[in-house]
């Protein structure tokens, strides 16, 4: 191959690489302009989701926040019914919104449980029946939506509470059902506390016919220590346990005793102490005022 003839093979094949480098580049340009375009696109979709969903979950968190401290309040030493009360009705319109319905539907339920509780401790029972009857109208429409542990376990808890109101048809009808509701909640999740203390609750107030039985209520709490780990009783389950102690023992005071005594498995024994102390004074002060009245 000749001098030119070679300059002009590598000029052609130079030209041909550099066409190739080019088509490479726009190529590879085009696929880099393509990824991006996507990867906005994703971004862009995700923040959207991101920016629809923060609301909802800010709303929840705010009615959390004001629904725990309303609670806090509520089991503090000394009570405000007045700051309880108003705190939840203040947490009402952020649950409402929250558009995941089972959810709204659920903490709507548990607000209006311990507004019925608030009521009740103020011998406001009127208020206190419409509370649960309204917090057990809503459960039902949470669970009908998927069962979950601890909206079985706040129906047992509604009603046992209207258990209290109703009459010996409703007592009849309905009393059987609340274990069941429990059984499930516990099934649906070993570690839910609040639904052992529940069953232990159950077992402990509930007539013998039915059940009813001291030695399983103090099992079930052992049961509960061992499957959660845990030997403290928070300071609701534990009002709810005394004070429920008063209400079904008729102010039997050797009742109320036996009651009370099963929670030495917990370690909190000053909480217990306390809560004890409280609950009594209340009860013993109701009994004064209606000799008085009398």
């Amino acid at each position: 191959m000749n001098d030119c003839l070679l300059y002009d093979y590598f000029m052609k094949e130079g030209f041909l690489m550099k066409e190739a480098d080019k088509t490479n580049f726009i190529s590879n340009f085009t696929k880099k302009i393509f990824v991006t375009v996507i990867l906005v696109v994703l971004l862009l979709g995700i923040n959207s989701i991101y920016m629809h969903a923060q609301p909802d979950d800010l709303g929840c968190k705010k009615g959390e926040t004001l629904y725990f401290q309303a609670r806090e309040s509520f089991v503090a030493p000394t009570q405000n019914f007045k700051e309880v009360l108003s705190l939840l009705e203040e947490s009402i319109p952020f649950f409402a919104e929250i558009e995941d319905k089972q959810l709204s539907y659920y903490w709507l339920a548990k607000t209006a449980y311990l507004k019925g509780v608030v009521e009740k401790d103020r011998n406001c029972h009127e208020k206190a029946e419409e509370n649960f009857s309204f917090s057990k109208e809503l459960i039902v429409k949470s669970l009908e939506m998927g069962d979950f542990s601890d909206g079985y376990r706040l129906k047992a808890d509604v009603e046992g509470q209207l258990i209290y109101y109703g009459d010996l048809y409703y007592k009849t009808k309905f009393g059987p059902g609340i274990k069941n509701y429990i059984t499930k909640a516990i099934e649906l999740d070993s570690d839910n506390k609040k639904a052992y203390i529940s069953l232990a609750m159950y077992y402990r107030d509930a007539p013998f016919i039915a059940g009813g039985s001291f030695k399983k209520s103090e099992a079930v709490l052992k049961k509960m220590i061992d499957a959660t780990l845990s030997d403290q009783i928070d300071l609701f389950s534990l009002y709810l346990w005394i004070d429920t102690a008063w209400i079904n023992s008729n102010n039997n005071r050797k009742k109320i005793s036996d009651c009370i005594s099963m929670l030495k498995l917990f370690s909190n024994q000053s909480d217990i102490h306390l809560m004890t102390e409280r609950i009594e004074k209340k009860y013993v002060q109701n009994i004064i005022n209606i000799i008085r009245n009398h």
